[in-house]
């Protein structure tokens, strides 16, 4: 029996408990201000296109008036060229082209200028049928230059010339072309530790099939094809052996690396240079984004539409589907990630049907994503033949009824034509976007600027994909930028175009990618689009200079009106201290550098 006392009490709590339920529930709605986009920035406080640094324009000196490090590219336009500009420009190096090596050799006659730090060679590009070339090529390792060869002479010209084997540490040419089982990277070149690749993965990036060259047992070799049993036939081979893909060939003062293929005609070879230029000194620091997104484009979608496919598939109607299914798991894998997410909204997908976007739908989601200190962003995505000026005007339409007050900072390009994207950001709705999110294409530059105001950041992979197929691309990316950008189309799930885009399939692959292939595994920040598009500002306004004394090392950086980031890769040498801002560990002898001042001074000590 309850007494008047332990009654009384029981409903002094029940009381209390109800509240403070209530009094937390009106908190969190007065204190969440989703009718404002937390990241509007005064474009005047952040870097512009205006304020990028270009190497070329600065002459042969740097922003302190010291010589500025320069890079020689030997051959023609194409792939290969763009990513050899593209490293120079993301690391701050001048780069010189020359078609031959007879025209770099006349450009220096008569010149008293500085040697290059390296030479990069399109080997197609160069007529092997004299001496001389090579000749020349040698001359300038024996001299103290560095020597990439980005791609390999043909078969037939290796064989057939004794002095470019030599050159390029090669032995013995065991096979003109091999069909490989296995690809192994080895540990310490490329960020994120050794890994094998299968040819059944298809690894995009690295080819299976290559010629087999033994290279000389004073070679370096970094990456290697492991070929089939049945191709090895009976006699062992050693290791050292192996057909070699990327090594280096010590040259006195100078080293000469190769590259067996066509893989640095690829994104990836942003990460193969960075790696090599590792090699190539005792100890090597670069800048880097560290910015790493995760992206749900065409979430949430506001207009019930494709009801038919829906029910049949989930019971369920986009509503439904989106909030009782899909918001769960973004949840979960924002927690047990520790990602920071970006909703790219889709008001409707179908402009041409009878549904309107449900304005409740939109004031709830954006609460939630609030909530979670989500970026939602405005995506151009459209199943109908609708004009994007149309669309948008639409979209702009549902904004002033619902939100008038809310300014986009970020666009999901979804595959809309760099002129189309132009006119689009020209329209009022877009008027405060500031950085566009592009799906992935090698024709475009991963990170760079549209406009003067506008940047453009690329999506790396799709996380409905395995990533096991780009697993290679990944960590070459996350070597040279410390950049990695995941995305997830839900418009894939409402007009699917395949049949295994199903929820529950992809939602599962999704989770093993984020388990298997973490998108934070190498220790770089997770940001939203806006957030990085700050990151990509500060890098490529960037300019600095380094240098070393004794175990000290003095970094000076121009103003980027904010941090920026660096990669510093060691020779078994340890951080002791740092001044002028901050450091972690990525993986032995790699640190994540933070300059917050001007000048910072960074002291090692030795591993042992």
């Amino acid at each position: 029996m309850i007494t008047r006392r332990n009654y009384l009490t029981i409903t002094i709590v029940m009381f209390i408990v109800f509240f403070l339920f209530q009094f937390s529930n009106v908190a969190l709605e007065s204190w969440n201000h989703y009718e404002e986009n937390s990241y509007i920035t005064d474009i005047s406080e952040i870097p512009q296109n205006s304020d990028s640094f270009h190497a070329e324009d600065t002459g042969a000196e740097d922003f302190a008036g010291d010589v500025r490090e320069t890079v020689v590219y030997i051959g023609k336009e194409g792939d290969l060229r763009k990513t050899v500009s593209l490293w120079a420009s993301y690391t701050k190096r001048r780069l010189k082209t020359y078609l031959s090596p007879e025209e770099y050799e006349d450009s220096k006659e008569g010149k008293d200028q500085a040697l290059p730090a390296v030479i990069m060679v399109d080997s197609s590009d160069i007529d092997w049928g004299g001496e001389e070339n090579c000749a020349l090529l040698e001359k300038y390792v024996e001299t103290g230059i560095n020597l990439v060869f980005c791609n390999l002479p043909e078969v037939s010209v290796i064989e057939d010339s004794p002095r470019l084997k030599t050159l390029l540490g090669i032995e013995t040419v065991r096979a003109g072309e091999m069909p490989m089982g296995e690809v192994y990277l080895h540990q310490g070149f490329l960020l994120g530790g050794e890994a094998f690749y299968t040819a059944e993965e298809k690894e995009e990036g690295i080819e299976y099939t290559f010629p087999w060259y033994v290279v000389s047992s004073e070679s370096e070799i970094y990456m290697n094809g492991i070929p089939k049993k049945q191709d090895l036939g009976t006699e062992p081979v050693e290791e050292r052996e192996l057909p070699a893909v990327i090594w280096k060939k010590d040259a006195g003062s100078a080293a000469v690396f190769a590259v067996n293929g066509s893989c640095m005609e690829d994104v990836a070879g942003l990460g193969i240079l960075s790696a090599i230029s590792a090699k190539m000194n005792p100890y090597e620091i670069y800048p880097v984004v560290n910015a790493q997104n995760m992206i749900y484009a065409n979430y949430p979608g506001l207009a019930d539409e494709n009801e038919e496919f829906l029910e049949e598939h989930y019971s369920q109607s986009l509503e439904g589907l989106f909030q009782n299914v899909m918001w769960p798991d973004l949840v979960a894998v924002r927690r047990d990630n520790g990602l920071s997410l970006t909703c790219m909204l889709a008001p409707q997908f179908d402009y041409e049907d009878e549904h309107e976007p449900n304005g409740d739908q939109f004031q709830r989601y954006m609460k939630l994503l609030n909530e979670q200190r989500a970026e939602t962003g405005l995506s151009g995505a459209r199943i109908s033949e609708t004009p994007i000026e149309k669309k948008l005007a639409k979209d702009h339409e549902f904004m002033q009824r619902e939100l008038p007050t809310y300014q986009f900072t970020s666009f999901y390009a979804d595959g809309l034509t760099e002129e189309e994207v132009m006119d689009a950001l020209r329209e009022k709705l877009l008027g405060s976007v500031r950085t566009v999110v592009e799906s992935p294409d090698d024709d475009k530059e991963v990170i760079g600027y549209l406009s003067e105001y506008v940047t453009r950041q690329s999506v790396i992979i799709d996380g409905f994909e395995e990533t096991g197929r780009y697993d290679f691309r990944i960590r070459c990316l996350e070597t040279a930028l410390g950049y990695n950008s995941v995305m997830v189309d839900m418009k894939d799930i409402v007009y699917p175009e395949r049949e295994e885009r199903d929820w529950t399939f992809v939602s599962n692959t999704l989770w093993q990618n984020l388990r298997d292939h973490p998108v934070r595994r190498y220790g770089f920040d997770s940001t939203t689009v806006s957030e990085c598009d700050i990151r990509i500002r500060r890098f490529l306004a960037l300019d600095y200079k380094e240098s070393r004394e004794f175990n000290t090392i003095r970094l000076e950086c121009n103003d980027t009106k904010g941090p920026v980031w660096f990669v510093l890769r060691t020779g078994h040498e340890m951080i002791e201290s740092m001044e002028g801002g901050s450091w972690q560990e990525l993986e032995e002898d790699v640190y994540l550098i933070m300059a917050e001042q001007g000048n910072v001074v960074i002291t090692l000590k030795s591993a042992y």
